[in-house]
């Protein structure tokens, strides 16, 4: 038990209020009827040294985590490089392809003019030949 009044006058003479002091004293004197409530400076030491070991840990797996996200970074990163190669030679096919379509396109349209040409003139030929045929026969009637 602790001699509250001794306490008291200590806090006093230490420049605590007279409030102050009682106060001071009566918790002090509360806390010490219940020991177990109270540690050692070798439980305190104790408690410290196994912080800083989980505190050491602690940091250790941050620094693994760290190092296993900067990877994963490093490795999407190399995936979006190579999505954006694949990217730029779809959209090069697709510009080469695009061209060879137009060329098709010319091509079929050369053809079909050239048929349509033939053709007209074909036909062209062949009313001009039956013309001619009708005109020699109504001539020689």
């Amino acid at each position: 038990m602790i001699d509250t009044l001794t306490l008291k006058e200590t806090f006093e003479n230490n420049g605590f209020s007279a409030n102050q002091a009682s106060t001071l004293s009566h918790a002090m004197n509360e806390l010490s009827k219940d020991k177990d409530n109270l540690a050692t400076k070798e439980e305190l030491h104790q408690v410290r040294n196994e912080l800083k070991n989980d505190i050491k840990e602690i940091r250790e797996e941050l620094k693994n985590n760290i190092k296993e996200v900067r990877e994963e970074i490093k490795d999407v990163r190399s995936e979006i490089k190579d999505l954006r190669t694949q990217m730029t030679n779809l959209w090069d096919c697709l510009k080469d392809l695009r061209k060879e379509m137009i060329k098709d396109m010319e091509n079929l349209e050369n053809r079909l003019i050239h048929k349509l040409t033939y053709r007209t003139m074909i036909s062209q030929l062949s009313i001009g030949a039956i013309l001619v045929t009708l005109m020699i026969y109504f001539h020689q009637r």
